[in-house]
């Protein structure tokens, strides 16, 4: 049985049951007793999990798609006889000069953060599952207007509105997989977040390298559209996130997807530790009475019980939810220290220098090879990214964040340096090496962990408009590089690369005296630690 998603009179997005959810002897008329059955903190990643999780991540699939799209095919968009004939009655280039390019590329940054800005917003407004759904919009508008660019403005529109959609993927996506995950596995999870980027950024270096040829750019380009539909009609068959279902006082709701997502009756446990939420109070008395646990007590309520004790509920709920905005959470005492850790994390990971080999490796190796071969090594820099992902999901959460972290900004710091010099000195082995290393260095710690970190150090009260100021930060420095990026290396040459080195340096010693491992903690544990 499978059920979709539809909209609730209030506007709210309803989560239903999912086909990916139907597990033997955990459907919801079982009898079997939940003390029999293994603690649901005990879990481990489970396939329905895994498979919602996976459905969602389409989303920041497409945020590496975007990234990296302009990347390969910068020299036939941008150069080409003016006269030329048109292709399908569209023009065969669009001539622009590295100002104008660079504005282009960089107003995917300004697109993302609004689109980060608003993400929390929509993800209480319609769900996780619902803002993402609605956010597929922004991800089709955007190809559209790239693929049918007729100047240079277009182009930059179509990059702005791609810009919206990928800032909401990448607040929510992560967010969705902490809340959905076990807590020893929530680290392994959320890495499919990086995983997707990656994947996404490799996806378009391929389809950028046989497209780099005459008009067809606009193929390239456009392939997001193709994306963004995949995504629409796959994502229905994704859950509701449990615990934004619990602090919408959706608890019957909540506990029932819980259970088949962890597949074990018995998640009294994990249940217990999201009683702030919204209903603390009337859940802890019940305990502490030995009445039935919250999820039992909802499937045996009263209709007119039931309403009651929701209606009062969603009073108290709606009272607490209101105090914590993107407006106020940097005023809230309890969340003013992670507040100032994440955005230092996320603009920081900016300053490393990592979206220069993104943005513009192509171009830099284009200095020392041909078209064709720089452009074969740049897809192999994102094969790199993928593998080198990878084997951070198998590691995070058996060594922890911190150590992921720390020996992979201190790699950077050696490869930047070593880019630098390899440029400076035009030894075109070292930088090409240097640019492998740059990207094997960033890709399974300092890549990953401030995300996953960012929806660790927030409870769900904060989660969304944490989320969001996490990646306005992110977005904000990522414009600053592709803005500056090009005119600071005419000015400075290869000294540039000295500024991402000082920044990892800086960066590496406050987080080490003020970020706290989070691995095998429960958000609420976390939370509690950085008040």
């Amino acid at each position: 049985m499978s059920r979709a998603m539809a909209l609730a009179p209030n506007g709210e997005s309803t989560i239903e049951e999912s086909p990916l959810l139907l597990a033997p002897g955990l459907d919801s008329g079982s009898p079997r007793s939940p003390d029999a059955a293994p603690r649901s903190l005990d879990a481990s990643i489970t396939w329905a999990c895994l498979a919602s999780g996976a459905l969602m991540c389409l989303a920041p699939l497409q945020y590496g798609y975007h990234i990296a799209e302009l990347n390969t095919p910068k020299g036939i968009i941008t150069t080409c006889d003016k006269d030329a004939a048109h292709w399908a009655s569209l023009p065969l280039c669009l001539p622009m000069n590295d100002a104008m390019f660079s504005l282009a590329t960089s107003m995917f940054a300004v697109g993302g953060l609004l689109g980060s800005l608003s993400a929390g917003w929509m993800a209480e407004r319609w769900g996780r599952r619902g803002a993402l759904a609605y956010n597929s919009a922004s991800f089709a508008l955007g190809p559209l207007l790239m693929a049918f660019a007729m100047s240079p403005a277009m182009l930059v529109v179509g990059r702005f509105m791609s810009g919206i959609g990928s800032g909401v993927a990448v607040v929510i996506a992560p967010l969705y997989l902490s809340e959905i995950a076990p807590v020893n596995y929530r680290g392994t999870l959320n890495l499919l977040n990086q995983l997707s980027i990656v994947l996404g950024i490799l996806v378009t270096l391929v389809i950028g390298m046989l497209a780099n040829e005459g008009p067809y750019w606009r193929l390239s380009v456009g392939f997001g559209l193709v994306l963004a539909c995949l995504h629409l009609s796959v994502i229905a068959f994704a859950v509701e996130s449990p615990r934004y279902l619990w602090s919408r006082n959706r608890r019957a709701e909540a506990t029932r997807i819980l259970r088949k997502l962890r597949q074990t009756a018995n998640v009294d446990d994990e249940v217990a530790g999201w009683q702030s939420v919204g209903s603390s109070n009337h859940a802890a008395r019940s305990h502490a009475a030995g009445e039935p646990s919250a999820r039992l007590e909802a499937d045996c309520e009263t209709p007119d019980t039931a309403k009651a004790s929701d209606d009062s509920a969603h009073l108290e709920l709606h009272s607490e939810r209101s105090a914590v905005t993107i407006f106020n959470i940097f005023a809230i005492a309890e969340y003013r220290k992670p507040w100032m850790l994440v955005l230092l994390l996320q603009f920081g990971q900016q300053l490393s220098g990592i979206n220069t080999v993104f943005f513009y490796s192509s171009s830099v190796l284009e200095k020392m090879f041909s078209a064709h071969v720089s452009s074969i090594l740049t897809v192999m820099i994102g094969v790199l990214n993928v593998l080198a992902t990878a084997s951070g999901a198998l590691i995070v959460d058996r060594f922890g964040r911190r150590p992921l972290l720390f020996m992979s900004m201190a790699a950077m710091a050696v490869s930047v340096t070593l880019l630098g010099v390899g440029l400076a000195l035009k030894l075109n082995m070292l930088a090409v090496v240097s640019l492998y290393l740059v990207v094997a260095s960033f890709a399974p710690g300092y890549g990953p962990v401030p995300f996953l970190l960012g929806t660790e150090f927030f409870d769900v009260r904060a989660a969304s408009a944490g989320g969001s100021w996490a990646l306005a930060a992110n977005w904000v420095g990522t414009f600053i590089v592709a803005v500056a990026f090009l005119p600071l290396q005419s000015l400075m040459g290869e000294w540039v690369f000295a500024i991402f080195v000082s920044a990892l340096l800086v960066c590496g010693v406050v987080f080490y005296y003020k970020i706290p491992e989070t691995k095998g903690r429960t958000i609420e544990e976390i939370a509690k630690k950085l008040k």
